[in-house]
């Protein structure tokens, strides 16, 4: 089964991490861009795609670094865009929202989305970046380290279907 989708409330999640809510003060924008830069880093080994909603003025929905990155029209709330991803995904494969809007975690779990609270959001990070560098350590031991031994199986099966024609 492919991993799941992860859907993140952009904005509480940059006012949750204390990093990235300090870093908010002295530049909106690099905030967001740091956030965006954290889930590409680790996007591969925990979810199949990552959806960044973020409120905005003009709908936009841009592709960086593999994050899709979501701006709302200014009429609908990110709340609202979440929510309907939410609904339109989880029919169809496992759905996972990342906030700590507790109104949305609600919504979310209703729809049949699994939650994650900003902390949980940051611990698994955490844990995946912890697995990589004991991954890291056990297969350069002695030889020369490959592309392939810092893959999960489901990443290389990607690049593959990608290099055949």
């Amino acid at each position: 089964m492919k991993g799941p989708t992860l859907i993140v409330d952009g904005y509480n999640i940059i006012g949750a991490w204390e990093s990235l809510k300090q870093l908010k003060e002295e530049d909106f924008g690099s905030a967001r861009d740091q956030l965006i830069a954290i889930l590409a880093a680790y996007y591969p080994w925990c979810w199949e795609r990552v959806i960044i909603v973020f409120d905005g003025q003009n709908f936009a929905w841009d592709y960086c670094d593999g994050v899709e990155v979501v701006f709302t029209e200014a009429s609908e709330s990110a709340d609202t865009m979440i929510e309907r991803l939410a609904a339109g995904l989880s029919a169809r494969s496992r759905v996972e929202v990342a906030t700590s809007d507790y109104a949305e975690l609600r919504a979310a779990a209703a729809l049949g989305a699994t939650i994650l609270s900003a902390p949980a959001l940051k611990e698994k990070l955490e844990v995946e970046r912890r697995a990589f560098s004991e991954r890291l350590a056990r297969t350069n031991k002695g030889r020369s380290l490959f592309l392939n031994d810092l893959l999960q199986q489901s990443v290389i099966d990607r690049l593959e279907k990608m290099r055949k024609p």
